[in-house]
């Protein structure tokens, strides 16, 4: 994956290619089934192996909803939210409407087994950031503007979030991608289109 060496080159940090398959999509051979049920955590170790895996066998409801598993994972996730955060009903309501997600769930999720992926996804420090943000500045000609949200930070505020605006996106992280993906106190999440990724290393 010439395009995502470039980026490493270029912005630093470990990128990994994640690609969503859809229903009739065919699955590389190459990939090894993930031996965790959270998104964040398949990140995380997605840096060793090619990894799959199917989105409903995640147990994380923030995961659950920003994939489009059609169950009561919204009603999960606001209870959660109330209880570990002391946000209002009214407050999660608004922050999960306003979390970017997917209609109807995907066949399965694979890193790092397309050489031609949906979106390339890395935990950056603040310099690396700074450098995506210069670059962004100087290939697209135009300011970067985004929302930060504290929830559903790794799967649907910046995978999909990615995936859906054909932008860059960016979280801090939430209480669960600090316990359970690997992410330090140092870095936060870059999501980035791979048809961003070529403008930017064209």
């Amino acid at each position: 994956m010439r395009t995502v060496e470039q980026i490493q080159n270029m912005v630093g940090g470990r990128w990994n290619g994640m690609t969503i398959f859809k229903t009739g999509d065919t699955i590389p051979e190459n990939t090894q089934n993930s031996q965790s049920d959270r998104f964040c955590e398949v990140i995380h170790l997605a840096a060793i192996n090619s990894t799959l895996i199917d989105p409903s066998e995640f147990t994380c409801y923030g995961a659950r909803y920003a994939f489009g598993c059609n169950d009561d994972s919204m009603e999960s996730m606001t209870r959660k939210m109330m209880e570990s955060r002391r946000f209002t009903k009214e407050c999660s309501r608004m922050l999960l409407d306003r979390t970017p997600r997917l209609e109807t769930i995907p066949k399965a999720i694979g890193f790092n087994c397309s050489d031609e992926p949906d979106i390339l996804i890395s935990q950056l420090q603040p310099e690396q950031v700074m450098r995506l943000i210069q670059l962004y500045n100087c290939k697209c000609g135009r300011l970067y503007n985004t929302e930060i949200s504290g929830v559903i930070s790794a799967c649907g505020n910046t995978a999909i979030k990615a995936y859906k605006t054909g932008d860059m996106a960016f979280s801090f992280g939430c209480d669960d991608s600090r316990t359970y993906g690997g992410l330090s106190r140092d870095r936060l999440y870059a999501g980035l289109p791979y048809s961003l990724a070529l403008q930017l290393t064209g």
